[in-house]
């Protein structure tokens, strides 16, 4: 198979992957204990952008993400099959959360505003 192929399959099932409710479901108790806020709303939210914004990230950013997601991508002349990393997506829906959250003011900024 075409590495261009490959590549694409790869993308396409890993998406799909994504898209799955019960990954909220296998992801959700693990996610929640890194961070307590979480929720199945809050998860399915962030899968959601990513699949919706995935196109528009820049090569490298979606190669980041695939390594932080895949540990292992098996091709047989009939199958292709991914290994994920097993704590990969509730890393990827933690920063996808927390780079939604506004960023504290700083100190300066909170007396400039008062």
């Amino acid at each position: 198979m075409p590495a261009a192929e490959l590549e694409s399959a790869v993308l396409e099932q890993l998406r799909g992957h994504l898209r799955s409710p019960d990954v909220v479901k296998d992801v959700l108790p693990q996610a929640l204990k890194y961070d307590a806020t979480l929720d199945e709303t809050i998860i399915t939210v962030a899968m959601k952008r990513l699949d919706d914004v995935w196109d528009q990230l820049f090569p490298a950013e979606q190669m980041r993400i695939v390594r932080l997601l895949v540990r292992k991508v098996n091709v047989s002349p009939t199958n292709m099959s991914l290994d994920l990393h097993s704590m990969g997506i509730q890393r990827l829906v933690l920063e996808l959360h927390h780079k939604k959250q506004p960023e504290p003011a700083t100190e300066i900024e909170a007396e400039a505003m008062a």
